[in-house]
């Protein structure tokens, strides 16, 4: 102790500018800890309601194009859920096998219905969800991919229950991807993990955002409050996110971030689904509003510059070392713990470890790729004007 107050004590001015900037940067890093990881563990867990029998209505839609296989897999299951008031709405996006067919062989079920796109079109995909919330009955309908391959006993159950109150319009849920061999598959869900942690954080920090459409609900009124998708039919990377970070609030969104409320999906997991995701999200950044953009951009940039300037500190004051190993020490005991309590509560299998390494990583990677894929994007806009 005494070493460290001699030391601090030996510092110049300029020692101390810098020992400031790194303690400012520190502060926020563990603020951003505490209160945007930490919260979403602490949050979320309040909103796990199982046990209690759902009363209010919910429709789940899909779209699908050349899914006969998964709708056979997948009706079924969906279709048998108890103690749910509830529909189903599949649009088929003008698939070209037996699609159509097998939706035809449900058309018994009661709560069950389904339309198709008779051509094809761009951007189908929109046009097919804006046919789905047209025919959906109820007040709040959910998003569902195709791709589901599990869902808890009680998804279903603990979304319908969320809506017993006026003062909510969003619902979130985890959606998680199928663990298969193969490095990019680890990436992957990786990736898919942290960017829905970071999205949950921020919207319980009051900086509202979704980086995915699947598995959440939100009120149908919502979106044609805002006139469907309008402008930004032309988006190629996102769909219903461009239009629920548009009216999504912290004050009326839940975050059911557990086990009960997630799905998985098994969907191809190679180099271009990797990037695919970075690119997505990028988009979908860049159509929220610039204050959200800034904080973000800051959040980024301390991120960055944390490790080298606590390297830096390391080499220039090593007498601080006891110092800078027990504040060092705690932020990433810290992280562990948060880590490893929401991994634990998603059923998150063996991404713990990419996770750290990753989530250390990818900072440095992805600001240098996002810069690389707008500048493309523009390169491409370019070239389709001319």
């Amino acid at each position: 102790m005494q070493t460290i107050l001699d030391s601090l004590k030996e510092m110049s001015v300029a020692d101390w500018i810098f020992t400031g900037i790194f303690l400012f940067i520190f502060l926020f890093r563990l603020y951003y800890l505490l209160l945007f990881s930490g919260r979403v563990v602490f949050r979320s867990r309040k909103e796990v309601i199982i046990n209690q029998k759902a009363n209010q209505p919910i429709t789940v839609f899909l779209t699908v194009r050349n899914e006969e296989d998964s709708l056979r897999r997948l009706l079924p299951q969906l279709l048998s859920v108890k103690d749910v008031n509830y529909d189903v709405v599949v649009v088929d996006d003008y698939s070209l096998d037996n699609t159509f067919t097998v939706l035809g062989s449900f058309k018994q079920c009661p709560n069950f219905r389904f339309s198709s796109l008779n051509e094809e079109t761009r951007f189908s995909v929109k046009l097919a969800q804006n046919i789905a919330l047209k025919a959906a009955q109820n007040d709040w309908v959910l998003s569902l991919p195709i791709e589901t391959t599990e869902v808890d006993k009680d998804w279903l159950n603990g979304f319908s229950i969320n809506t017993t109150t006026d003062n909510r319009n969003v619902m979130m849920g985890y959606s998680g991807i199928k663990n298969k061999p193969g490095y990019y598959n680890l990436l992957c869900r990786t990736e898919n993990f942290l960017q829905q942690l970071k999205s949950l954080g921020y919207v319980a920090n009051g900086i509202p955002f979704v980086y995915f459409e699947d598995n959440v609900a939100f009120r149908k009124e919502e979106y044609f409050k805002l006139g469907g998708y309008g402008q930004l039919t032309k988006e190629a990377y996102a769909n219903l996110e461009l239009i629920i970070n548009q009216f999504i609030t912290k004050k009326k969104t839940v975050l059911l971030f557990n086990e009960h409320a997630r799905i998985t999906k098994d969907v191809e997991t190679n180099r271009d689904d990797f990037y695919n995701l970075l690119n997505r999200s990028f988009r979908i950044e860049k159509y929220l509003p610039a204050w959200k953009r800034t904080f973000m951009g800051f959040d980024t940039f301390t991120n960055v510059l944390y490790s080298p300037l606590l390297i830096v500190m390391f080499v220039l004051y090593f007498k601080l070392c006891p110092l800078l190993t027990l504040l060092a020490g705690f932020k990433i005991m810290l992280h562990i713990i948060l880590l490893k309590i929401t991994l634990n509560r998603l059923r998150e299998r063996k991404i713990f470890l990419s996770s750290l390494v990753y989530g250390w990583l990818i900072p440095y990677f992805k600001p240098i790729y996002k810069w690389y894929f707008n500048q493309s994007a523009h390169r491409n806009r370019w070239k389709i004007k001319v």
